[in-house]
C-alpha cells in the first residue's frame, strides 16, 4: 500500500481546486490494484453491482481521487474517510469529520474523472467529450430559446460541439445549485457569443442573478470540455487552480486551453 500523500494544501475561500484523472494514466502506473483496500464496503459493493468494466473503472477511479484529494488537504489516510448521501442523494463527508467549510463535487465521461474542492463556496463541475454518441438535436429541445435559436445558426460540425459547450456548463450550474433538473433546463441560458467570455442569464422560472456565479470552460487535452461553476461570495474575481494527478501517484502540469471565463482567473 502506497503512503497517502502528506497534507500540504488549505482552502482557500478564493480559490477553486479542480483535480483531473485520466484513466490512462492509471493504466500506465499499474495502481488500480492498490485502490481497492481505500474503498469502504459500500463502495466496494457498488462497484460490484455496474455490470460494465468501464463503470466499475470509473467509480473506483472517482473514489479514489475523492479519498486521496481530501488527504492532500488534512492529515487523514485516504481509507479513513467516511461518506454519505445528503437529502438530495449527492456524496458528502460525514459528521464525524466536522468539516464544515469543504464543498466537493464530482464528474466523469468515457477516460476522465474530475473533482472540484472549494472552501465553502457552492460549486459545480462537468466533463464531457463531443465525441459521445448523443441524439443532441432531440436534447436541445430542452435549452432555452436563446440557446436553440444560437445552436440553429451554427453549421452541423460546430453545432454539436457547441451543444456540447452548452450541456457541460448547463450541468455545472444545476451542479453548483444542488438541484438537478428539478431546476429547468430552460429557465437559464448562456450566452458564448462574445469571445473567450460566458454569460448566464436567468427566467421568472429559475430566479436567480448572474453576478452571484463564476464561470469558466477549459478543454482538456484537446478533446474534453470541463466546466465549472462556483458561488460567488466576495467581490473579486475567484481563481481556479488545475491539477492532473493519478491517485497515489503523483500531481503534474494539465495540457489545458481556456475557452471562456466569467468572474474567475485560470492558473
Amino acid at each position: 500500500m502506497h503512503s497517502p500523500p502528506p497534507a500540504h494544501l488549505a482552502l482557500d475561500p478564493r480559490r477553486i481546486d479542480v483535480w483531473c484523472t485520466f484513466l490512462a494514466d492509471i493504466d500506465a502506473a499499474g495502481l488500480w490494484r492498490n485502490y481497492a483496500p481505500l474503498l469502504d464496503a459500500g463502495e466496494r459493493r457498488r462497484a460490484r453491482a455496474l455490470r460494465r468494466p468501464a463503470d466499475r473503472r470509473r467509480h473506483v477511479a472517482a473514489r479514489a481521487l475523492v479519498r486521496t484529494v481530501l488527504s492532500r488537504y488534512r492529515s487523514s489516510a485516504p481509507q479513513d474517510w467516511r461518506f454519505m448521501a445528503d437529502a438530495r442523494g449527492r456524496p458528502q463527508l460525514s459528521p464525524e469529520h466536522q468539516w464544515p467549510e469543504l464543498q466537493f463535487n464530482i464528474a466523469h465521461t468515457a477516460a476522465v474523472v474530475v473533482l472540484a474542492v472549494s472552501a465553502g463556496a457552492a460549486v459545480g463541475v462537468d466533463v464531457e467529450t463531443s465525441r459521445r454518441r448523443t441524439d443532441t438535436v432531440a436534447l436541445e429541445r430542452y435549452f432555452a430559446p436563446t440557446e436553440r435559436a444560437a445552436l440553429e445558426a451554427l453549421p452541423a460540425a460546430a453545432r454539436r460541439r457547441r451543444f456540447f459547450e452548452l450541456w457541460t456548463l448547463k450541468e455545472a450550474y444545476l451542479k453548483a445549485r444542488g438541484l438537478g433538473l428539478r431546476l429547468p433546463l430552460a429557465g437559464f441560458a448562456f450566452d458564448l457569443c462574445a469571445p473567450e467570455r460566458v454569460q448566464i442569464q436567468f427566467t421568472d422560472a429559475c430566479p436567480d442573478t448572474p453576478q452571484r456565479w463564476a464561470l469558466a470552460q477549459l478543454c482538456l487535452r484537446g478533446r474534453y470540455l470541463l466546466a465549472v461553476c462556483a458561488e460567488r461570495r466576495m467581490p473579486q474575481q475567484l481563481v481556479l487552480a488545475l491539477h492532473q494527478t493519478v491517485p497515489l501517484g503523483e500531481v503534474r502540469p494539465v495540457r489545458a486551453q481556456v475557452l471562456r471565463a466569467n468572474g474567475i482567473e485560470t492558473l
